[in-house]
């Protein structure tokens, strides 16, 4: 049964043994972690509790942002990269 966790500003429908992608944790790969719970389905509503194990970080894909004016020759173009988390949903 799916499980509402909460990390960073974010809202997850996950479920034990999922695997997601969130915002950068900092904590070192291989620890786990205590997730904020905020709801659960089913047979799960007894728990209030998520643990989570970080499997690896990584920079996410680059975003391109292009500033435009016409008429007056300005271009300007650059692309950040956010820093991602993986974590897998233990219990």
């Amino acid at each position: 049964m799916p499980i509402v966790i909460q990390s960073g500003s974010r809202q997850y429908l996950v479920e034990p043994g999922q695997k997601i992608i969130v915002n950068k944790i900092d904590a070192p790969v291989e620890e786990v972690v205590d997730l904020d719970f905020i709801y659960a389905y089913g047979d799960h509503k007894a728990k209030k509790k998520v643990q989570a194990k970080v499997i690896k970080h990584q920079l996410g894909e680059k975003i391109r942002v292009v500033k435009y004016k016409s008429k007056s020759n300005y271009k300007r173009s650059y692309g950040p990269r956010q820093e991602e988390t993986i974590l897998e949903i233990l219990k």
